[in-house]
């Protein structure tokens, strides 16, 4: 049961190059992340696209996993190639981890003074 996440969000392509960078996210982005769930890496990938909101967060991907594998997946070669190539397309590329539902119960079991 994934009990962690990595949001990895972006705002839009840098000018001029959207063809560019929707070609890669919708190509070799998705099949990276798709080969990173069959390889173990992740229980599930989950795609986002953001309506008009009159922010700066227009796309995300969440990644959910345990912890341990989502640490590790973050230090591989592949990974590091998708997060730079992505930092080069789009704006306000990021990638923050986090905890699912499942984890923020363990979070809690573990610290008992949060339910008091």
């Amino acid at each position: 049961m994934a009990t962690a996440m990595l949001f990895v969000g972006w705002n839009r392509p840098y000018p001029g190059q959207h063809k560019e960078a929707y070609g890669f996210l919708m190509s070799q982005g998705l099949e990276m992340l798709d080969q990173w769930q069959k390889d173990g890496w992740c229980e599930a990938v989950r795609q986002y696209g953001i309506t008009a909101h009159g922010g700066d967060l227009n796309g995300c991907v969440i990644i959910e996993g345990s912890r341990e594998k989502l640490d590790e997946l973050r230090r591989t070669d592949g990974f590091e190639k998708f997060a730079m190539k992505m930092g080069t397309l789009f704006d306000r590329f990021g990638v923050v981890p986090g905890v699912t539902r499942e984890g923020i119960a363990a979070v809690m079991k573990r610290n008992p003074d949060f339910t008091k």
